[in-house]
């Protein structure tokens, strides 16, 4: 099972979803459409929102590296189903506290300790064809966006340590082995 998020304003393209979910086929637990990888381009997106992504981008590869990917702000996205079950297993109610625009960066932070496989593919952002206008408030994106990002990274080194993490999957794993019928034991 996949499962594929996307913005509705009309900036990511629908018909990209069967190559995301292709990319799925090679082996890979997410695929993200990225604004930073080959092919890619921005069209009419204002020089203030370019800049946020850019930093954006920069702050969350050094806080918080997830092997694969670049664009971390984007939410056209396709996922494995298991691996979103995983991160159930190991987060509970807390797999994604974040609302709004943050809530995307938020699952992908969640995602990096189970060392999810991810490739990117790079796409065409497209403001021309959008529908709507942003509810972004770009102030208070900014700061809570910073806070989720720190938040994220303590947790990655204390509560959410990669051998916790493990340990946690493990232990899901043993059980779901003990409670399935016929399983090699």
């Amino acid at each position: 099972m996949v499962i594929v998020t996307l913005d509705a304003d009309n900036t990511h393209p629908p018909r990209l979803i069967p190559t995301l979910v292709g990319k799925l086929g090679e082996g890979y637990d997410l695929v993200i459409a990225s604004r930073y990888r080959s092919g890619a381009e921005v069209r009419g997106v204002p020089g203030y929102r370019r800049a946020l992504s850019d930093l954006g981008r920069l702050v969350f590869q050094t806080l918080y590296p997830i092997p694969g990917v670049r664009d971390y702000t984007c939410c056209f996205r396709a996922f494995r189903a298991p691996l979103l079950r995983r991160a159930r297993l190991v987060y509970g109610e807390s797999l994604c506290t974040a609302r709004g625009f943050e809530a995307v960066m938020d699952l992908l932070l969640r995602l990096g300790p189970l060392r999810p496989r991810v490739a990117e593919i790079g796409f065409v952002l497209d403001y021309g064809e959008r529908v709507g206008q942003s509810k972004m408030k770009v102030l208070r994106t900014i700061r809570s966006t910073l806070a989720l990002a720190l938040r994220r990274r303590f947790e990655s080194l204390t509560r959410y340590t990669p051998a916790r993490v493990r340990a946690i999957l493990a232990v899901a794993d043993a059980a779901t082995t003990r409670r399935t019928p016929g399983a090699a034991r």
